[in-house]
């Protein structure tokens, strides 16, 4: 009865309740391990976490982000990895630690690290500037048929992410042949975009969250979104490639992991603490203010996903002639 009184009253603080009735809790200093550089669109993800889990209260233990950058986030995932598994070393995984597998970039696969929840995803967008001669995703894929290496675009920061094989995928239904795309790479999308906006390039594929802003200004049209429906909101009015009968559906997600190996009290630890956080007032108002879609499940659904995205990712690098594993 004493226990039972107890764990209603931690309940009710709003402790994570699945934490309480394990048993186990970080008991030292907890760090975050980005793997981009500070300011980075995905660092800015793990440490609006970090931040909120310590606001929220959900850990009382001290914690930090640590930024181990580069590799397209290989060296930090490696580091983590050769961690002990015990929960206190977590990172933020994306895309890029399935792609640097496929195309041998890395001998990490995304079964190397203990995944305990999927927090978000976005799709991949292609855009244009707003006075560009190519009207919409049907001339687009026409232009392609016509002459695969006419359009230049910018797939992101590395050959092989979300950007390029979404556009491998269209590439691919359009008849064109993707291993002739005239793909460039940026270090940063603020680089790209002021080079589609200057004129140097045709087309930006990238994360549909980072075209709001110059969409929002009357700078960009978006012709197509490798999603499975539309978006909601301001870019609700972008077709899908489904809506054409390409069959180019690509997600970028956002999880938390861990090392691989960790137990089953620290999964299930981590696994509460952030489902309690993706119910907070603060991240339902940033996936709605970002346009993200809500992706969060534990860690038998975080190793789903990150499986069928291997499958889609791997399909699309095969068409490009960069899969290796």
């Amino acid at each position: 009865m004493r226990a039972a009184r107890l764990l209603a009253i931690a309940v009710a603080l709003g402790a994570p309740a699945g934490a309480q009735a394990q048993g186990w809790k970080p008991s030292r200093h907890v760090e975050f391990i980005s793997g981009s550089a500070a300011g980075s669109a995905s660092d800015g993800v793990i440490r609006m976490v970090e931040r909120l889990l310590h606001e929220k209260k959900l850990i009382e233990t001290s914690s930090s982000v640590v930024n181990k950058p580069g590799g397209g986030g290989n060296i930090a995932w490696t580091w983590v990895n050769q961690q002990p598994p015990d929960g206190h070393v977590m990172t933020l995984v994306i895309g890029n630690l399935i792609s640097n597998y496929i195309t041998g970039r890395s001998a990490l696969s995304y079964t190397d690290l203990a995944c305990v929840a999927p927090l978000f995803s976005e799709y991949t967008a292609v855009g244009v500037r707003a006075d560009s001669p190519i009207r919409d995703a049907k001339d687009l894929l026409a232009r392609w048929k016509a002459d695969p290496g006419a359009l230049s675009v910018s797939v992101g920061t590395a050959f092989g992410g979300s950007g390029h094989i979404a556009l491998a995928l269209a590439m691919k239904e359009a008849g064109a042949d993707p291993r002739k795309m005239k793909a460039v790479v940026f270090p940063a999308f603020s680089q790209g975009l002021s080079a589609l906006l200057g004129g140097h390039i045709d087309m930006i594929a990238n994360p549909h969250s980072s075209f709001l802003a110059p969409v929002r200004e009357g700078r960009m049209r978006i012709v197509a979104v490798a999603a499975p429906q539309r978006l909601p909101g301001e870019l609700a009015s972008a077709p899908t490639w489904k809506e054409l009968g390409v069959d180019a559906e690509i997600e970028a997600f956002r999880a938390i992991a861990g090392p691989k190996g960790l137990g089953k009290a620290q999964v299930d630890y981590w696994e509460s603490v952030l489902r309690t956080m993706a119910q907070t007032a603060e991240w339902r108002d940033m996936l709605e203010k970002r346009a993200w879609i809500d992706r969060f499940a534990g860690a038998e659904g975080c190793q789903r996903a990150m499986r069928r995205q291997y499958d889609l990712m791997r399909s699309g690098l095969q068409e490009l002639g960069l899969a290796r594993n």
